[in-house]
């Protein structure tokens, strides 16, 4: 039964301390109650249930996304934590892999735990059984299988996780009939032969999106809800929502009727989807009861946030007086506290964010969740937690996903954390998101995770890899080179990708790993189980992992040569021979006499010297370890290519600012500068021109490496204030520079502002009468060269398909183009250009021209773009932003409807007002009653915000704050995915 309650005094304890304490708030549950458990025999002994074909999307995010202040927040450039280079240590490939679920559904929600004799696995609404080579012990089963309190139940959202420290598996769900989390405990460790205890749990909101955790005193959940809302007091589940739950462990462990809690989050400052973490205990000792941890990141682009930092609330339960139970924020760890700026934000939030190959949806990054599990150990000296989540590595560019991951270490039980080391792992162009961290009994790390790539000439479709650390390797860095587990052979047919990937870890030798993740094949998608291990697998295992010296550069004829060697074994090394080669040349062998102790690694010297003296050679080093008795021969050999390179040879790489966009003015001259030389340099010219005028040169005073970059940025500003596109050229002038042709690079710019005023039309060029349906505009006076007529509107109903529009204009030969912006992001595509250049063959007659409307195309407003001019002369007719030298541009609206299908937002109107040109307020009135989104996208069709709105009184309200953005215009749409209405702002 539940019981559920939001005391008076409760309510004010919450709001006064909301109002009066900015730290240290504190809170008592808001719900209570219990559950009797219903037994079941053994799932050996059922009738399963297949798993569900039915084709359907999952569980759909209940939320949208956290609200996203465009232009605030840091980092603006490179994330300061992130590992651009590989790991170099050698990996040992994959002990086992195999294939598990198989779903047409979306997303697979993979899940899975290994325990002394079985891996348990669960997707979407089915799970399966395996032995630990990958049989298949038990069919995949619909959940409803298990009987119980799981019978007729199957939403999804599972949760499979192994209590180490009592020996039982557990399955979960939740419900919406009524709002639940279910929970099956094995009654042994044999999930197949010892049966089940099942639980109901009821919850007062639906607890979307649940993780688990296990803790001293409890099973901790944390899910996705709104952590401030406060129902109305007629409501029958009135009070503040729960986004943590404390399941009572104990008691279920046995059988017997469990208590549960609800609490909220106090503090925290969301206000979309987000995913908190607890901390899942493994090892050999349960942590005390007690002050169990909750973590979430908090990115200060979100609105609300003015730092980034990590935040952390300690829950004591009391199961003997409940009601004295308590959640109470700890620690927040920012800046000054080790934690380096993050940027968790993609596409203004927007579910949609990673490309693919070829023309797939773009896949959803995760945004917002801290990624599963978060894996608690306790070591003799420390305790250590390690967790992950997804970061834009440099949201200046072309977004990059890369993984932010943490341990954190406290000195001992009950005192505070700290960062003992942090990274963001993006070792190239690809992305990497959906990761899954764990930590051994060594403290060595390892992280399953996924990766794309869209690049055309080498595509990597969604795939599973992994890497890791030793516990002794340099802090920050994922040391280990990447193997994979799976190679994706398809794309995501949906943007929803995920929820989840899940890495266990084997509770026999607390050493390997076992990770599921999802990937795609023909129609299908696929969930496949890698299993792996860092920790050392023989006692007698050396090899060569770096060749420290000679390194790239202007070399000599009597080079050192110093490698790096690794003992992978468990037992120490001492006296064994090492050897190097250059160019398949004569091998040179030595004796290292040291001692190397287990999982260390040295450097070891060569007395012999080597020429490496001809400028602009290649010259490929071999080298390797001789260890009598090695019982892994594969990783004692290393190569690699050094360079001679000639001493002096710098250029400009890549310009960085100034960049395409709005409202230009005078801008920031910022490039990277590369040496590709063997000798550093130091107080160097480098300069820029524009438009091939006179060059602007300054000098570099701090030295540059061999094979280092730097990022130099101007003292004197470049002027792009007028409206048209400049030719950027940056180079180094470094004198006896060896290779001049590396020296420049160049750059094309454009200040668009996509508004194009300052063509001329005084001649008659342009658009004088035009019609469309309703909309009939005549006799159009010349200004400026554009007009802005999106008041002007007329309905087009896409079953027609072809439609004639009426243009005429003053000057004969010009041409006429027409565009409608589809998709709404404030750019017209090339995809969008229904008439291109049409002839305008005589002046001053209405000339007829045809468009289709596709079948497909999405309903409601948007814009259209006309423009009409001289294309014997400057600028391009077919650039919806480009000024012409004659001519005209204007905008209308038009209304996308279906007579076969009805529109659901039909009699809707949006209004926008606002006071001082930075904060905007959205009203959307309309008959419609479900959840609609709003978004906001630049001129370059960049989406800077996206998130879900619910009716309220006065409609859909939304407070859109752009103080942050730069000056210029913006397309803000409010509708359904499939329709909506849009507007045009102005940010002053």
């Amino acid at each position: 039964m539940m019981n559920k309650y939001c005391f008076f005094l409760l309510l004010m304890f919450l709001v006064c301390g909301k109002t009066f304490s900015q730290i240290n708030e504190r809170a008592r549950p808001v719900l209570s109650g219990s559950a009797q458990a219903v037994s079941t025999e053994a799932i050996s002994t059922k009738d399963l249930l297949p798993p569900s074909g039915e084709f359907k999307i999952y569980n759909p995010k209940n939320r949208s996304s956290n609200i996203v202040v465009p232009g605030k927040g840091y980092p603006k450039t490179m994330d300061a934590a992130w590992q651009k280079d590989a790991g170099k240590i050698p990996n040992k490939k994959p002990i086992l892999t195999f294939g598990a679920a198989t779903s047409g559904s979306t997303p697979t929600d993979p899940t899975g735990a290994v325990g002394p004799n079985h891996y348990v696995n669960a997707w979407n609404s089915a799970f399966a059984i395996y032995d630990k080579q990958g049989n298949l012990l038990l069919p995949p089963a619909d959940l409803k299988s298990i009987g119980g309190n799981f019978a007729d139940e199957d939403l999804g959202d599972p949760i499979v996780f192994y209590d180490s420290f009592a020996d039982r598996f557990l399955i979960t769900q939740f419900s919406d009939s009524p709002n639940s989390l279910l929970v099956a405990v094995s009654k042994g460790p044999d999930p197949v032969n010892d049966g089940w205890y099942t639980y109901r749990f009821a919850t007062g909101t639906f607890p979307d999106y649940p993780k688990f955790f296990v803790w001293g005193d409890g099973y901790y959940v944390t899910t996705n809800q709104d952590p401030d809302e406060i129902r109305a007091p007629d409501d029958q589940d009135d009070g503040l929502n729960e986004v943590v739950y404390v399941l009572e462990r104990d008691k279920m462990l046995q059988g017997e009727e469990a208590q549960h809690l609800g609490f909220p989050l106090p503090g925290i400052r969301v206000n979309g989807f987000y995913s908190p973490a607890g901390f899942f205990a493994v090892g050999e000792e349960l942590p005390p009861v007690g002050n169990s941890p909750i973590i979430y990141y908090q990115d200060d682009a979100w609105l609300g946030v003015n730092e980034d930092h990590l935040k952390m609330w300690l829950v004591n339960v009391d199961w003997k007086d409940p009601l004295n139970s308590t959640i109470e924020e700890s620690q927040t760890l920012g800046p000054s506290e080790g934690v380096t700026p993050f940027h968790s934000v993609f596409d203004g939030g927007s579910f949609q964010n990673l490309s693919q190959p070829g023309n797939s949806p773009d896949v959803d990054a995760l945004q917002g969740a801290v990624m599963y599990p978060t894996a608690f150990r306790q070591f003799p000296t420390h305790n250590s937690v390690v967790f992950n989540f997804v970061v834009d590595v440099d949201p200046s560019v072309v977004e990059h996903a890369g993984i932010r991951w943490y341990e954190l270490r406290q000195d001992a039980t009950g005192q505070p954390w700290t960062v003992y080391q942090e990274g963001t792992y993006a070792p190239d162009n690809s992305d990497r998101w959906c990761g899954s961290i764990g930590i051994d009994k060594n403290g060595n790390i390892g992280l399953g995770f996924t990766i794309l790539d869209d690049n055309p000439t080498n595509p990597i479709y969604p795939s599973l890899r992994y890497t890791g650390r030793y516990a002794d390797d340099p802090l920050g860095k994922m040391t280990l080179q990447e193997e994979t587990i799976v190679e994706g052979v398809a794309p995501d047919p949906s943007n929803r990708y995920g929820d989840y990937s899940h890495l266990s870890i084997d509770p026999v030798d607390q050493e390997t790993f076992w990770f599921i993740g999802e990937h795609f094949g023909a129609g299908s998608r696929l969930n496949t189980v890698g299993v792996f291990k860092i920790a050392p697998e023989f006692s007698n295992d050396v090899g060569i992992v770096d060749i420290v010296a000679p390194e790239n550069g202007t070399l000599g004829n009597n080079e050192q040569v110093t490698v790096t060697i690794r003992n992978f074994g468990s037992n120490p090394q001492s006296n064994f021979q090492v050897s190097f080669s250059v160019d398949g040349g004569t091998e040179v062998t030595e004796t290292f006499t040291g001692t190397i102790a287990a999982t260390d690694q040295v450097n070891f010297t060569f007395s012999t010297r080597v020429d490496l003296s001809e400028i602009g050679e290649n010259y490929e080093f071999l080298a390797s370890t001789n260890l009598a008795g090695d019982e892994d021969p594969e990783n004692d050999t290393y190569t690699e290519i050094i360079k001679n390179l000639p001493p002096n040879d710098v250029g400009v790489t890549v310009i960085h600012s100034p960049e395409t966009g709005e409202n230009l003015g005078q801008e920031e001259v910022i490039v990277t500068v590369e040496n590709f030389g063997g000798e550093p340099q130091s107080s160097f010219p480098v300069a820029y021109s524009v438009n091939n005028g006179d060059l602007v040169t300054e000098t570099i005073n701090e030295t540059l490496g061999v094979g280092e970059e730097l990022s130099y940025k101007f003292q004197s500003l470049v002027d792009l204030s007028a409206p048209e596109k400049y030719l950027i050229y940056a180079t180094t002038l470094l004198e006896e520079d060896s290779n001049k042709e590396n020296d420049d690079t160049e750059k094309i710019v454009a200040n668009l502002n996509c508004i194009p005023e300052g063509s001329d039309c005084s001649f008659g060029d342009g658009i004088f009468d035009f019609y469309l349906q309703d909309i009939v505009n005549e006799n159009i006076f010349c200004t400026n060269g554009y007009h802005d007529f999106i008041g002007l509107s007329t309905r087009l109903d896409r079953t027609q398909g072809t439609f004639q529009v009426g243009v005429s204009s003053r000057f004969s030969g010009n041409r006429f183009s027409l565009w409608i912006d589809f998709n709404d992001n404030a750019f017209f595509d090339r995809n969008e250009l229904l008439i291109s250049s049409a002839l305008i063959p005589t002046a001053d007659e209405v000339h007829v021209f045809e468009f289709r409307i596709p079948e497909n195309a999405p309903l409601g407003e948007h814009l259209m773009r006309v423009r009409a001019g001289d294309t014997d002369y400057g600028g391009d007719l077919n650039d919806p932003c480009d000024v012409m030298d004659y001519g005209n541009t204007m905008d209308y609206s038009v209304v996308i409807v279906s007579d076969i299908e009805e529109s659901a937002l039909e009699d809707s109107k949006l209004t926008i007002s606002s006071f001082d040109g930075e904060i905007f307020d959205v009203n959307f009135t309309t008959g419609y009653q479900q959840s609609l989104w709003v978004t906001v996208h630049d001129l370059l069709g960049q989406k800077l915000v996206e998130n879900k709105i619910e009716k309220g009184l006065r409609g859909y309200e939304y407070t859109l704050d752009m103080s942050y953005a730069a000056t210029g215009v913006y397309l803000v749409r409010v509708g359904t995915r499939n329709e909506g209405r849009v507007k045009r702002i102005i940010v002053r």
